[in-house]
C-alpha cells in the first residue's frame, strides 16, 4: 500500500453538487424524525406549537449551513470544522474537536445508528427482539460500512447516494400517505405508555427543540469532505443550503402527516420502538404492509447515516497529522482509494466497542452533549475571522449577517442548556471525555513546541 499523508494532493476532488447534496440529507436523516415528533407534541401540548418548533429548527439549522458555507468556501480544505475552529480559536480548540471525534462523536455516530438498524431489519423481519443477536448484527452492520467507506470516496459517496435516494423518497411517501390516504382506526397504545402532556408552555417548547435539533444534525458534515469537493467555492455553499432546504421540506410535510393521521393525542402517545410515530402512520394508512415497510425505511436511513459518520468523522483527522504520533498515523491517506483507511478502521472498532457497552439513548446524549459546543464555536468563527483576516477571499458570504449566525448560535446555546439540564451518566461520559482531551491537548503542545 502506498500512502500519503498530503491532504491537499491525496485527497481527490470526486464530489460534485448533487452528491454534496445526498451527503447533507443522508447525514440527516437518521432516527430523528421516526422518533422525536411524539417526545416534542408531549412537551409542547399543542399541535401548532409542535409544527412551529419543527420550523423554528429547521430556521436554526439553515443558519448553521449558510454560515459554515462561507467558511467552507473560504477555506476548503478536509477537516471542516476542524480547520475553522483552528483557524479562529486556536490549537487546542482543534485539538478537543478532534480528540473528541475519535473518541466519543464518530462511535456514538456509528454505534447508535448500526443499533437501530440492527433492531428494524429484526422488526422487518418479524423476529422477536434480542440485544445479544441485534449486538452482533449493529457490528455487522458498522463493518459492511467500514468496507465500503474504504473502497474510494467515489465508490462510498455513490453508495451513500442511493441509500440516500431511498430513504428520501420513503420520508416522502411517509408524509403523503399521513397527508392524503384515508386513516383506518385509531393508535392502540398499551396502558403502561399513556403519558399526558402539560399545557403549551415556553419552557416546553424549548425543551422540544432539543430533540428537534437532534433530528436536523448532520448538515455539517459536508464540511468535512471539503479537500473532495469540485468547485468547493461554489459547491459547498450550495450544497448545505439545498441539503438542509431538502431536509427541512420533508420534516415539515412528515410533521404534518403525522398530525393529520394520528392527532394530538394519538402523536403524544406514539412511543419509541414499534409504536413510533411514522410506525402508526404507517400501520393506519398502509396496514401490516406498511409497518414493515417502514421499518425497511429506518433500516436504510441507519445504515446511511453509519456509512455517513465513518466518511465524513474519519476527515477530520487528515489535518491533524502535526497534533500528535496518533493522529499523524491516522491521517495517513491511501493514494490509489484517496481514503484514510486507518480513521475509518479505528473509528469501526470504537464504534463496536460502543454498541456493545451502551444503549441507544445513551449513545445520542453522549453525542448531543459532546458536538453542539463545536458548532457553535464553529459558527462564532465566522465573527472571529471576518475580524481578524478581513482579506480572506470569501467566494461565498453568509447573508444576512450577522443575523443569521447569531441565531444559529443561540439555538445551539439553548440545545447544550437543555441537554445538560437533563445529564445522566452519558452527559457526564461526553463531559469527561472532553476533560481528558484537554489535558491531552495540553501535553501534545507542549511536547510540540519542545520538539
Amino acid at each position: 500500500m502506498s500512502a500519503s499523508t498530503e491532504p491537499s494532493s491525496s485527497l481527490r476532488r470526486d464530489i460534485g453538487l448533487a452528491l454534496s447534496v445526498l451527503i447533507v440529507v443522508n447525514a440527516t436523516i437518521g432516527t430523528g424524525i421516526f422518533k422525536t415528533p411524539a417526545r416534542v407534541a408531549r412537551l409542547t401540548g399543542s399541535l401548532g406549537v409542535s409544527l412551529a418548533v419543527w420550523a423554528v429548527g429547521a430556521v436554526i439549522a439553515l443558519c448553521g449551513a449558510l454560515s459554515l458555507g462561507e467558511l467552507a468556501a473560504a477555506i476548503p480544505r478536509a477537516g471542516g470544522l476542524y480547520e475553522y475552529l483552528r483557524r479562529a480559536w486556536g490549537r487546542h480548540v482543534a485539538f478537543l474537536f478532534g480528540w473528541a471525534r475519535l473518541v466519543l462523536l464518530i462511535p456514538s455516530a456509528t454505534g447508535s445508528f448500526a443499533k437501530l438498524s440492527a433492531e428494524s431489519l429484526a422488526a422487518a423481519l418479524g423476529l422477536p427482539s434480542d440485544s445479544a443477536r441485534d449486538s452482533r448484527v449493529a457490528m455487522i452492520t458498522i463493518a459492511a460500512c467500514a468496507t465500503v467507506n474504504c473502497l474510494a470516496v467515489r465508490t462510498a459517496t455513490r453508495a451513500q447516494g442511493a441509500i440516500t435516494v431511498v430513504k428520501y423518497i420513503g420520508v416522502f411517501a411517509l408524509a403523503l400517505a399521513g397527508l392524503l390516504l384515508p386513516v383506518r382506526g385509531t393508535v392502540a397504545v398499551p396502558t403502561d405508555v399513556l403519558q399526558t402532556a402539560a399545557s403549551p408552555t415556553v419552557l416546553g417548547a424549548l425543551a422540544a427543540l432539543v430533540g428537534v435539533m437532534w433530528a436536523y444534525d448532520g448538515w455539517a458534515d459536508l464540511s468535512s469532505l471539503a479537500g473532495e469537493v469540485k468547485n468547493p467555492e461554489r459547491t459547498l455553499p450550495r450544497g448545505l443550503a439545498v441539503g438542509t432546504l431538502a431536509i427541512a421540506l420533508v420534516y415539515l410535510l412528515a410533521n404534518l402527516g403525522y398530525a393529520r393521521a394520528l392527532g394530538l393525542e394519538g402523536l403524544q402517545r406514539s412511543t419509541t420502538g414499534a409504536n413510533m410515530a411514522a410506525a402508526n402512520v404507517a400501520a393506519l394508512t398502509a396496514g401490516s404492509v406498511g409497518r414493515t415497510l417502514l421499518a425497511l425505511l429506518v433500516w436504510a436511513s441507519t445504515v446511511g447515516g453509519c456509512m455517513s459518520g465513518l466518511l465524513t468523522g474519519s476527515r477530520v483527522f487528515v489535518p491533524m497529522r502535526d497534533d500528535g504520533a496518533l493522529f499523524r498515523w491516522l491521517s495517513v491517506v491511501d493514494e490509489r482509494r484517496g481514503v484514510p483507511v486507518r480513521a475509518v478502521l479505528v473509528g469501526s472498532l470504537l464504534g463496536c466497542g460502543y454498541v456493545l457497552s451502551r444503549s441507544f439513548e445513551q449513545l445520542t446524549e453522549a453525542f448531543v452533549v459532546g458536538l453542539f459546543p463545536f458548532y457553535a464555536l464553529g459558527v462564532g468563527a465566522v465573527f472571529v475571522l471576518r475580524r481578524r483576516e478581513p482579506s480572506l477571499e470569501r467566494p461565498f458570504r453568509v447573508p444576512g449577517y450577522p443575523w443569521v449566525p447569531l441565531v444559529f448560535i443561540l439555538g445551539a446555546i439553548v440545545l447544550i442548556v437543555g441537554a445538560i439540564a437533563n445529564a445522566d451518566s452519558s452527559a457526564l461520559h461526553a463531559m469527561a471525555v472532553l476533560a481528558v482531551g484537554a489535558v491531552v491537548s495540553l501535553f501534545t503542545t507542549r511536547k510540540a513546541q519542545l520538539s
